[in-house]
């Protein structure tokens, strides 16, 4: 079973080795979707409780990423860096993590189940 859930965070970020546009500082509004998978605990009738998935992506994700500049972060902050970012923060909670997404914009994400 998958349970996921939804969150944001506003932040802004430059890659300077970057060819484009996208060398100079910008922000976006960052979608992530956090999977964890596992089977139903009997007793619980859950694999994880969406409040402690909550609390969790809120403590070791988003109270150090929201409205920040990732470049003080986050060495070289592209989607697939940050993403793995995510990943190892959550990969030190108790959750059955198996899958970060990060939308960079609407139409444009990565996707990444650890190393």
């Amino acid at each position: 079973m998958i349970v996921a859930r939804l969150f944001e965070f506003q932040a802004a970020h430059h890659l300077p080795r970057h060819p484009g546009k996208c060398r100079n500082l910008h922000g976006h509004t960052y979608r992530v979707e956090v999977l964890c998978e596992g089977p139903i605990d009997p007793e619980s009738g859950m694999v994880v409780d969406f409040a402690d998935v909550k609390a969790e992506v809120q403590s070791r994700v988003l109270d150090t990423l929201d409205h920040t500049l990732l470049n003080d972060i986050i060495d070289y902050p592209t989607a697939e860096h940050i993403a793995a970012w995510i990943w190892e923060r959550l990969a030190a909670s108790d959750l059955p993590l198996a899958e970060v997404k990060l939308w960079e914009t609407p139409s444009c994400y990565v996707s990444y189940r650890g190393a």
